[in-house]
């Protein structure tokens, strides 16, 4: 959900996930809204995250909502990957969900240029971390009036042993199911001086739906696979509310 976030006061919005693929607990956290997957099963939760960065460059979340209580810390492990106005780093988390400890990795992305929905359709954003030193980003946006998947402008990052590189070209081939939620996804990424192209492909494993600020959001986390490489992430599809939207 970082790509439609946007931030108060002029300051950046903070968004975070981790992904903890021994205990099959995942969680998108916002201060507007916070979404738990345990296994398949989602929970939205409106009380959202109070989320703030440390002085020594680390992201603090922190909620009291009854049995879904966390204090989670993201520490960032290397540079981060900038694309479509917000910069993401890959993090290791540790802290607390429901009284469970949790050790794992996730994200933060600090949004310095939100969307404008007022010239957009669709804003996707994806997200997969195989291990420290390797995940990749991807954010598409499609601007109002326009209806065709292929019209979308991308934008995609690829981290390689700590290393960001900036995708000359990308493409995202979605599959839905019957009410238009992401089920499965492959990524091709071109970069300069490479005949082929890298690919990643998705498989969601739980997701849900809301209406948030003026657009139906799927949100979801998937698991990932690229050149060998298992891992964890997030695939998010905002579209403008209002009749007849196609994503």
């Amino acid at each position: 959900m970082s790509a439609a976030a946007g931030g108060t006061g002029g300051a950046p919005a903070l968004s975070l996930s981790f992904f903890d693929p021994d205990r099959k607990l995942a969680g998108e956290l916002r201060t507007g809204v916070t979404i738990l997957y345990e296994g398949p099963s989602p929970t939205a939760l409106a009380e959202g995250c109070k989320i703030h960065r440390e002085e020594d460059g680390s992201f603090a979340a922190l909620m009291e909502a009854g049995d879904a209580e966390l204090a989670l810390r993201f520490g960032p492990m290397g540079d981060p990957a900038e694309l479509a106005g917000a910069r993401t780093w890959v993090c290791r988390v540790k802290g607390q969900v429901a009284g469970a400890p949790i050790d794992c990795l996730g994200t933060a992305t600090e949004t310095l240029e939100p969307p404008n929905w007022e010239e957009l359709e669709a804003v996707r954003s994806i997200t997969a971390v195989f291990d420290p030193g390797h995940a990749l980003f991807c954010v598409a946006r499609r601007d109002r009036g326009t209806r065709a998947h292929g019209e979308e402008a991308v934008e995609a990052v690829l981290i390689t042993a700590g290393v960001v590189h900036t995708a000359e070209d990308a493409r995202i081939s979605t599959v839905y199911d019957g009410d238009g939620r992401q089920r499965q996804v492959g990524l091709e990424l071109w970069f300069e001086e490479e005949d082929f192209p890298r690919r990643a492909f998705g498989r969601v494993s739980a997701g849900t739906s809301l209406e948030l600020s003026g657009a139906t959001v799927h949100a979801s986390v998937f698991d990932w696979r690229m050149e060998g490489r298992e891992g964890a992430g997030t695939y998010d599809l905002m579209v403008r509310a209002g009749p007849g939207e196609a994503a």
